[in-house]
């Protein structure tokens, strides 16, 4: 890449890893606003999950990722199943299931931040997009009706990270320093 380039590249990591500190932050928010227990424990034990199966370096889970996927899930949703009766239902349809969705597309979101593959930077930039229309939709509510604006910030994180990164990667495009495989 040489010495123009170094530039950019340090752009593009500062923004997945700006993004990985918003997803932290949203993490926190989210399970101080679900207040419930099972809520959190669910919420930590889906990202959890994503988490082995996307990024674990074992050759047995990259070679068998879409199998530990259908294991991820089918423990989620095993475990949304338990905790239903123990909820309050509209509760657990407007608070948990938007928070769980947003959560796992924000987690998508950087896990594919730094890829240099044309259909994972596709993933990238489309997840991310559902996830700010699902954050609009879920959230907005939620700003102005309590004015709880502290809720926006890792929001707010979350997207200069994606800013960053995709204007790094447009400069290197651009010079002719980056190409997508």
């Amino acid at each position: 890449m040489g010495i123009i380039g170094k530039k950019q590249s340090v752009c593009r990591f500062l923004g997945w890893f700006i993004i990985l500190i918003g997803f932290i932050f949203t993490l926190i928010i989210d399970s101080f606003y679900l207040a419930n227990p099972l809520f959190i424990i669910g919420l930590i034990l889906i990202i959890l999950l994503a988490f082995v199966t996307l990024k674990f370096p074992y050759d047995l889970i990259k070679n068998h990722r879409l199998f530990f996927g259908v294991i991820t899930f089918t423990a989620a949703m095993i475990f949304n199943i338990i905790i239903f009766p123990f909820t309050n239902n509209q509760e657990y349809f407007i608070k948990y299931i938007p928070i769980i969705i947003t959560n796992v597309l924000l987690f998508l979101t950087w896990h594919y931040a730094l890829s240099i593959k044309k259909k994972e930077k596709i993933a990238y930039v489309i997840l991310f997009l559902t996830y700010l229309i699902l954050l609009i939709c879920f959230k907005l509510d939620l700003l102005i009706g309590q004015y709880n604006i502290y809720m926006l910030i890792p929001n707010l994180i979350t997207i200069s990270g994606f800013a960053c990164n995709i204007i790094a990667e447009t400069d290197m495009r651009k010079k002719g320093l980056m190409k997508y495989i």
